[in-house]
């Protein structure tokens, strides 16, 4: 099935020298497009499944241990992400297969909710990374196209996919952009980096996340990329209600909410970032991810050791602690250590991925590492408990094996992994 065209609802988009003499434009240095993962594995998922979000059939509704996808082991899966109540995994042809909870058409598909299917209408385009936030996906595709289906939400309920469309049933190319080599998404707001390092953002901005401020009135106007002012950045990051940008020599820049110091910014006064703002308290770390959670942080250096930052009653940081030792105060409802930290008890890791409540950290040698919130089973651990310290994934099914992807979602977990024989 082609893939509906796309309503033009604004102006193409304003690059911000194109209002110089073509012989004073700016020398800019073009990033490279993004490429498909090369390297294959199965995958297996965990935590909780009532809303199908386990992707292993109705009848098994969670997981206390890492379970494998029998439906996507002849599919040549190469990286999987994991939204609030969805997840999807991508081919090593650049195809997608989606499973969860599909109300608001989240799965860009027909069909049952409870098992992987195939993504439709993406037939004639190459899909190299997929995104999911809550009620809404996003496709990046090796051209530098970006496809979107779902919605979006707000405080008040559905806000809408566009200001024609309120739910999006198929993937839909967003005519706004060209050239985009790198995406992130929060709960209800999704960020693109271009090739010349210039960040668009659109959704919901009611906590400044799109770095930009969203007239109450005219929250729809939000649902349009637009830039959010920063250059030369080489990658986005977003955390559910706060984004983040990386520049070529690792320096971080956070905005949007900032109740907890998830943007790193120690100061409980200042609930808010309106537009991006470097995080100082990393400029001498080189940090080559960023991502968040609900309220929460975790930076990764390019030396393979992490940060954390933000929310912490449930041991989101993975610290051992939920308030800096010597400051507890047991009146406080926010337990919080907003000062960016250094999380201990972890080899090097390669890459990260935080979901709601929850942290996952693939090491170089292929191990993960869990922590934060457990009643969902979300860890891996077995247990409906909160995980204190990176703890070691481990199971049955896993034994022997190498991972090589994470993603964390809202209360499940999903993981690719590569067996050695």
């Amino acid at each position: 099935m082609a893939p509906r065209k796309a309503a033009t609802n604004s102006p193409a988009k304003h690059r911000p020298d194109e209002d110089l003499p073509r012989n004073k434009k700016r020398v800019v240095q073009h990033l490279p497009f993004a490429t498909i993962p090369t390297h294959t594995g199965r995958v297996y998922a965990f935590g909780t499944g009532d809303c199908a979000q386990l992707g292993l059939g109705e009848n098994i509704l969670l997981r206390k241990k890492p379970a494998n996808l029998t439906a996507l082991n002849d599919q040549h899966i190469v990286d999987i992400s994991a939204g609030g109540l969805h997840s999807m995994a991508l081919t090593r042809e650049g195809k997608l297969w989606s499973w969860g909870v599909n109300d608001q058409r989240t799965l860009g598909r027909s069909g049952d909710e409870f098992v992987p299917l195939p993504v439709e209408g993406l037939d004639d385009v190459k899909v190299v990374k997929v995104a999911c936030s809550d009620s809404l996906t996003v496709a990046l595709t090796d051209i530098g196209h970006v496809y979107t289906w779902g919605t979006f939400r707000s405080a008040e309920g559905i806000l809408g996919h566009s200001k024609e469309t309120n739910v999006q049933d198929l993937p839909t190319r967003v005519a706004e952009l060209e050239d985009i080599v790198d995406i992130a998404t929060g709960t209800d707001h999704v960020l693109a980096l271009d090739n010349t390092g210039h960040i668009y953002s659109w959704g919901n901005g009611q906590q400044m996340q799109l770095g930009r401020r969203i007239v109450a009135r005219r929250m729809l106007n939000g649902l349009t990329p637009e830039s959010v002012g920063a250059k030369n950045m080489t990658k986005v990051g977003a955390g559910s209600y706060h984004s983040f940008a990386l520049d070529k020599d690792g320096k971080a820049s956070a905005w949007g909410l900032n109740t907890y110091g998830q943007c790193g910014l120690d100061d409980a006064k200042v609930e808010n970032i309106p537009s991006v703002a470097p995080i100082k308290a990393l400029e001498d770390e080189h940090i080559v991810d960023i991502q968040g959670g609900e309220h929460h942080s975790i930076a990764l250096t390019k030396d393979g050791r992490l940060f954390g930052f933000g929310r912490s009653d449930s041991h989101q940081l993975g610290l051992g602690y939920t308030e800096v030792p010597g400051t507890e105060d047991s009146t406080s409802h926010k337990k919080a250590i907003r000062t960016p930290t250094l999380i201990g008890g972890i080899p090097p890791v390669e890459a990260i991925s935080v979901g709601g409540n929850h942290t996952l950290a693939l090491t170089r040698e292929g191990d993960v590492y869990a922590w934060g919130f457990g009643e969902m089973l979300a860890c891996g651990n077995g247990e409906a408990e909160d995980v204190e310290t990176p703890l070691q994934l481990a199971g049955q099914q896993i034994e022997g094996a190498k991972i090589i992807k994470v993603a964390a979602g809202g209360q499940h977990s999903v993981i690719l992994a590569v067996h050695i024989a």
